[in-house]
C-alpha cells in the first residue's frame, strides 16, 4: 500500500521470503512523476501571470469613450437669479450666482451664457436697450457692456475698506445709473456705467433698494432707513417711518403715490410725496424683497414664492403666488410685454419663461 504527504511517499514492502516484514520510507523523486511535477509549477505562475496582466491592462490599455458626451445646459439646476432685466421686446437678460449671465432674444426659448471676468455673486442687472447694460455684484464688482453681452469689462467703483456688495442698480435715462449696497454705498454714474462716483458719504448701514420719482431720489436700507433728494443727491433727508424693519424695495406711480416693502411683510404706502407713510403691513406674506407698479395698483415678491397684489391706496393686498411651480424666493420683479418675470433660482426662471410663451387664451399673469 502507498500513501502520500507533503514531501514522502510511503511505501509498504511485503516481507521477502525468511525475513519479517518491514516499512521502507524512501524519499519521492520528482524527476519521476512529470505531470504531477508540471501541474504544481503551472498553479505557482497562475496568480503571477494574472497580476502581470492587470498591471499591463492598466498601464496601456485606455478605454475608449463611447457616445457623446450630454451638453451643459445654460441654465443649470444650481444657479440663481437675482437680478434680470426685459429692455426690448423678447429680451431677457437674467445675472446670479458665481458672475454668471444669460440672455435670451426670443422671450426665453433659447438662452445664452454670456462670458464673464469675474466669479462673484451678480446682485442685479439694469439695461438701457437691448446693447448697452450694467451689472452689480459682491466685492464691489460693476460690469457694463455696449454690445448686448458678447463682451462684459469690468468697471471701478469707490469701494470701502469695510464691505462692498452692491444690491441693487436702476437705469436712467440719457445713460445714468444708480447703484446702491453695504455701508452706504449709492453710487451715481452719467456715462452708461463707464465711471461712477459717491452721493453721499459712507456709513454704516446698508442701502437696499433706490428709485426716482419726478426728480426725487428715494433710497430704502436696513434698520427703517428711507431718505429722499429733491436735488439730485447734493442734500438727503430722512423720512419719519412707523416700522423699524429692513426695507428692501420701493417704487412711485407718480411723484405722489409710492410704496416701499421690507422683511418681515413691511409695507408702507404714501399719497402725499413721502411727507407720511402709513404702515399697511401684511405679515403673512414674511419677508418681502421688491415692488413696482402694476397698472393703478402695486404688485410685490417675497419669500416662498409669495406674491402680493394691492389695490391703489394699498390698503387692501390679496397674496397669491407669484409662479406656481415651487416654493422658491423671488428678489426681483419687472414687465414686459404685458408679462411678470421674476428673478430667482434658475428653473424657475425657465419654467416662467416656457408658461411666458405657452399659447393662452385668457388674461392674467
Amino acid at each position: 500500500m502507498a500513501r502520500t504527504n507533503d514531501r514522502y511517499e510511503y511505501l509498504h514492502c511485503l516481507p521477502a521470503s525468511g525475513s519479517g516484514g518491514s516499512a521502507l520510507v524512501v524519499p519521492m523523486n520528482r524527476a519521476a512523476s512529470p505531470s504531477r511535477s508540471l501541474g504544481r509549477v503551472a498553479a505557482a505562475l497562475v496568480p503571477a501571470l494574472v497580476i502581470a496582466a492587470l498591471l499591463y491592462a492598466g498601464l496601456f490599455i485606455k478605454p475608449s469613450p463611447t457616445g457623446q458626451a450630454v451638453p451643459t445646459p445654460p441654465i443649470e439646476r444650481r444657479d440663481a437669479f437675482f437680478g434680470l432685466d426685459l429692455p426690448a421686446p423678447g429680451v431677457i437678460w437674467a445675472a446670479g450666482s458665481r458672475g454668471k449671465i444669460v440672455r435670451s432674444d426670443d422671450g426665453g426659448k433659447t438662452w445664452t451664457v454670456q462670458p464673464t471676468p469675474t466669479v462673484e455673486h451678480l446682485q442685479d442687472l439694469a439695461a438701457w436697450n437691448g446693447r448697452q447694460a450694467v451689472v452689480v455684484g459682491n466685492q464691489g464688482v460693476v460690469l457694463r457692456t455696449d454690445d448686448g453681452g458678447l463682451h462684459w469689462s469690468v468697471v471701478p467703483a469707490p469701494r470701502s475698506e469695510i464691505a462692498n456688495k452692491l444690491l441693487r442698480v436702476v437705469a436712467l435715462q440719457r445713460g445714468r445709473a444708480l447703484a446702491v449696497g453695504e455701508m452706504g454705498a449709492l453710487l451715481e454714474s452719467e456715462d452708461f456705467g463707464r465711471s461712477w462716483r459717491r452721493l453721499v458719504a459712507e456709513r454704516d448701514v446698508g442701502f437696499n433698494a433706490v428709485a426716482l420719482a419726478g426728480d426725487t431720489l428715494w433710497v430704502a436700507g436696513e434698520a427703517g432707513t428711507l431718505m429722499r433728494s429733491n436735488d439730485g443727491g447734493k442734500v438727503w433727508h430722512t423720512a419719519n417711518v412707523p416700522v423699524s424693519a429692513s426695507l428692501t424695495g420701493v417704487a412711485f406711480r407718480d411723484a405722489l403715490h409710492g410704496a416701499v416693502v421690507g422683511l418681515e411683510g413691511t409695507v408702507l404706502i404714501t399719497d402725499d410725496g413721502g411727507m407720511s407713510w402709513i404702515d399697511h403691513s401684511v405679515k403673512a406674506a414674511g419677508h418681502l424683497y421688491d415692488i413696482a407698479v402694476d397698472g393703478d395698483g402695486w404688485r410685490a415678491v417675497g419669500m416662498r414664492d409669495v406674491l402680493l397684489r394691492g389695490v391703489p391706496d394699498g390698503s387692501k393686498w390679496a397674496i397669491e403666488r407669484a409662479t406656481g411651480r415651487s416654493l422658491a424666493w423671488h428678489s426681483k420683479l419687472v414687465e414686459g410685454g404685458g408679462r411678470w418675470l421674476y428673478a430667482g433660482p434658475g428653473l424657475s426662471l425657465v419654467a416662467q419663461t416656457a408658461h411666458a410663451m405657452a399659447p393662452r387664451s385668457g388674461g392674467g399673469s
